[in-house]
Parts: C-alpha cells; structure tokens; sequence
C-alpha cells in the first residue's frame, strides 16, 4: 500500500500528464479484471474481462451470446472458443478471425487498456492531449482527457477518456472517427487491480 502511495506522489509531481501516468500504473500491475460494457452502431456487448501479463485474455460473454467463453494465450498466439460454455466443444482461431472479433473489429490480443492508452498516445503525438476537467462519476473522482490527431477514415481519430484519479485506470472510454461520429461507447466496472486469479482460469 504504502509503495503504491509513493508511486502516485512521485508520478503526480514528476510527470503531470494524466495519461503517462496511467501507462505508468498498468506497466506496475500483472493482471487486472472488470465488467465492460460497450455500445455503438455495430451492436452492444456486455462480458466480464480477465487480463494477465504477458497477454493472457479471457472474455465470459454476458450477452449478446450469453455463455461463450474466449481465451487468448500469447504462448499459442491462437484464441479458443468455447461457443457454449466450458462443457461444451471448443474451436482454436486466429484472433483476426470474425467469429472471435468484437463487433466493433476489436482483436482479443489487442484488447487489454495498455493498448487502449497507447492508441491514445500515439494521436496525441501527432495532435494532441488535453484534461477537460474533473467530476465524479458513479461516486469517484475522474479526469476526462481528449486525444487525438490524425486517422484514416473509419478509423478513431478522437478518444474521450475518463480516468479514475486513484487507481489512474480508464472507466469509460468514447470513441470518434475523424468526421466527429461516434464509434463506440465502453463503461469498465467493477475494476480489480491484481486480482487472485485461480490457477485454471486462463488454463481451463
């Protein structure tokens, strides 16, 4: 506990950009697990999420498909499904197969939020990063940050981000292309930082 604190006071003062920050805290964490929903023009999801480094993913679909579960393992670079649940038949996919990708063409092995907040990074670099302010939201205090720059069409060219400020992880992330329309909406919940992860989880 106390090594975390020093870590938010050394990071507060010596790099006060809020996304740096939390690229900061999840380089410091080996694992995290959430409920996410997302929403946009492509259809909604709602799924429970379990991330371990060096990469390893798992997805316990809520709905639409209520009782898939997806697993991503680096060592394998293959996602398995199990399209009804544990007990049932499994198939190995590649993660740019369509049965595996998200209705908005998200990968499962590009799907953790390191790489959400280097997406993020890497139009501000080119454009750039702003905090519009602080507000509470479902009880705690966030920032809202806007990046963006340049993109291709179709692709997200503005991120709107809001971080909570005590555990410096996005809890609701808006995407844009670059004609302003909005892409997708996702709400991360009930967020657990290194959570114990049993030993089957990712190995079923």
């Amino acid at each position: 506990m106390l090594s975390g604190m020093l870590l938010l006071m050394a990071l507060t003062l010596d790099n006060p950009d809020p996304l740096e920050q939390a690229l900061a805290r999840f380089d410091e964490i080996q694992g995290y697990r959430l409920e996410l929903r997302s929403e946009g023009p492509e259809g909604n999801q709602q799924l429970r999420y379990a991330y371990r480094k060096p990469g390893l993913v798992r997805l316990d679909v809520i709905s639409p498909h209520a009782g898939a579960v997806l697993i991503y393992s680096p060592y394998s670079e293959r996602v398995r499904l199990w399209p009804f649940g544990l007990k049932g038949p499994s198939l190995s996919l590649s993660p740019d197969n369509r049965l595996v990708k998200s209705p908005h063409g998200h990968r499962l092995d590009r799907s953790d939020v390191g790489v959400l907040l280097q997406s993020a990074r890497q139009l501000a670099r080119q454009g750039e990063i702003r905090v519009l302010g602080e507000s509470r939201l479902a009880g705690d205090t966030v920032l809202k940050l806007l990046a963006r720059g340049p993109a291709e069409p179709g692709q997200v060219a503005r991120y709107e981000i809001w971080l909570d400020k005590t555990l410096l992880f996005p809890v609701r992330v808006k995407s844009h292309d670059a004609r302003g329309n909005l892409l997708e909406t996702v709400w991360l919940e009930h967020i657990e930082l290194d959570p114990p992860f049993a030993d089957d989880l990712f190995f079923p």
